[in-house]
């Protein structure tokens, strides 16, 4: 067999190609004379893509697998798109720089922090300051920002001891808040703003997921019949994987219901860190995706074991049987 012909195969199931490859290609050869056309190679590369989303007929079971495989697929490709939607979020820049912005070039900062996606700027305001104190700074950081061209919105008091307002400047969005009492401050919090190409990537790594999961439930839906042991090793599987599938759409719900368009502590991907017990203990702040991680992981594991041990489908005759459930 040709390598063009072994390129053509691939696109049916592995169980057809093994089967009844050498048949296709010769009943392609007899029926064009030798000579298939583009049309008719596109024609068999159809028809195997069509054969791989078929399902058994009259087997129920076969339905669950590949619908659970699909939803799996389809939260799997949530993680894997948030993950890389993350990547295009814009990493903080110098926060000394900040700081100069926001407190002014003679001020000295008493913390100074700044990771990948987030910031800290803290201004103590020595002895103890009243309202009417905070409220002056505040209001000084907010006209010097909106001087220097930032974004800002009006300042706001919150309860008797609080001022606060937004500012954006790029892709950089800052919380700036006063306190007064023993312990008065200015606080300033940055943020990156969320790009115009994570949603897409999340939305777009669902759909590739729901398509190869469906894929997948349907090789596993003719790879598992008539196997008990293997059904019940991939049901043990699926049960694991359920999890952090469903907390992978509950992160996406939360997500599509947030409007503040910043931030990054609640991607879709984050939901891997929500795990109940006995995933992991519930004592410690879920701030790792680990958890989720190996839930998918030993779900992954199980299903890969249960197609091991299912026996491979023995020999059959007839090209024709595949499309009545073989």
């Amino acid at each position: 067999m040709s390598l063009r012909d072994r390129v053509l195969l691939a696109a049916y199931p592995a169980r057809l190609r093994r089967r009844h490859g050498a048949e296709l290609i010769t009943t392609l050869s007899e029926l064009t004379q030798g000579r298939p056309s583009r049309s008719d190679r596109l024609r068999l590369v159809t028809d195997g893509l069509r054969e791989r989303f078929r399902l058994p007929v009259r087997q129920p079971l076969g339905v669950v697998i590949a619908v659970l495989a699909t939803l799996v697929g389809g939260a799997i490709g949530l993680a894997a798109g948030s993950w890389a939607g993350e990547q295009t979020y814009p990493s903080m820049p110098a926060v000394e720089a900040v700081a100069r912005d926001i407190l002014g070039p003679a001020a000295r900062p008493d913390r100074l922090e700044r990771e990948r996606f987030a910031l800290d700027v803290v201004e103590r305001l020595g002895t103890p300051a009243g309202p009417a104190d905070v409220q002056r700074r505040v209001g000084e950081m907010h006209t010097r920002l909106g001087e220097t061209g930032w974004s800002v919105t009006p300042v706001e008091r919150r309860g008797d001891d609080q001022w606060s307002f937004w500012a954006q400047s790029g892709g950089l969005r800052v919380s700036v808040a006063g306190y007064s009492g023993p312990e008065s401050a200015v606080e300033a919090m940055g943020y990156p703003v969320r790009p115009a190409t994570y949603l897409p990537l999340v939305l777009g790594g669902l759909l590739v997921g729901l398509l190869a999961g469906w894929l997948v439930g349907a090789a596993l839906a003719y790879r598992l019949r008539g196997s008990v042991p293997a059904v019940v090793v991939a049901a043990l599987g699926a049960v694991t994987l359920a999890v952090p599938a469903a907390k992978l759409y509950q992160g996406l719900i939360i997500f599509l219901g947030r409007d503040d368009g910043f931030g990054v502590g609640a991607l879709v991907h984050d939901a891997l860190a929500w795990m109940p017990w006995p995933l992991r203990d519930p004592t410690v702040f879920p701030d790792s995706l680990g958890p989720g991680l190996r839930a998918l992981l030993a779900g992954s594991t199980l299903i890969a074991l249960a197609v091991v041990i299912a026996p491979r489908p023995g020999a059959g005759s007839g090209v024709s049987q595949p499309a009545r459930g073989e």
